[in-house]
């Protein structure tokens, strides 16, 4: 069985020298280990793949992204 995916679609990328391009980021389960993959449109897995360290990283990472999910939400 290969990785699970959580997410996965193409979005805007921008390399800081004014060039937009389109990139995809996928959230991987890879055999238990957290992946973060950014890579060409449908090809992540040949981009960079961020694999964390440990548990307690990964959550912080995760905590990092809900806090800034709560930040930018639309107050109701």
């Amino acid at each position: 069985m290969g990785a699970q995916f959580f997410f996965g679609e193409v979005v805007t990328a921008n390399d800081n020298k004014g060039s937009r391009f389109k990139c995809e980021v996928e959230v991987v389960d890879n055999h238990g280990v957290p992946e973060l993959r950014i890579g060409p449109e449908d090809e992540a897995y040949n981009g960079s793949i961020a694999e964390f360290d440990d548990w307690e990283q990964f959550e912080k990472f995760v905590q990092a992204v809900n806090d800034l999910h709560f930040r930018l939400s639309p107050k109701k």
